[in-house]
């Protein structure tokens, strides 16, 4: 079973915390002991900023953070234009069986840059 969810249109995060990437939500099923591949894939992103930009992308599994995260940084710290950088984190996970629960695709910015994405991004569930 794939489920998926695909983000329509741009967006733009400055948080320094995890935020939610708008429209990259999917519902887990409740089933126990199943195992589970969780990927988040950005292809286009990039940062804007004047020490050294970049961006975090993560995934939050049942209201929790998973360690597994991605990251881009540029090499320069005030570039004089933005590079894209395909970014994908893949999570593996177990499911418990505590009913219904929801995976979020999370991101934030580094170093007070501000994180962009205007081209298609997905959050996808393998079952």
């Amino acid at each position: 079973m794939i489920i998926s969810a695909q983000t329509n249109g741009s967006f733009s995060t400055n948080s320094a915390s995890w935020t939610p990437i708008p429209g990259l939500v999917v519902k887990v099923p409740d089933m126990v002991g199943e195992a589970v591949l969780f990927v988040l894939n950005v292809p286009n992103p990039y940062a804007t900023g004047n020490n050294y930009p970049g961006g975090n992308f993560g995934i939050q599994f049942a209201g929790e953070m998973q360690g597994p995260f991605g990251a881009f940084t540029y090499s320069e710290q005030n570039p004089s234009s933005a590079g894209r950088v395909p970014t994908t984190v893949c999570v593996a996970a177990v499911l418990t069986g505590k009913g219904p629960t929801t995976v979020t695709a999370m991101w934030s910015a580094i170093r007070n840059s501000t994180v962009h994405i205007d081209s298609p991004a997905t959050l996808t569930m393998i079952l």
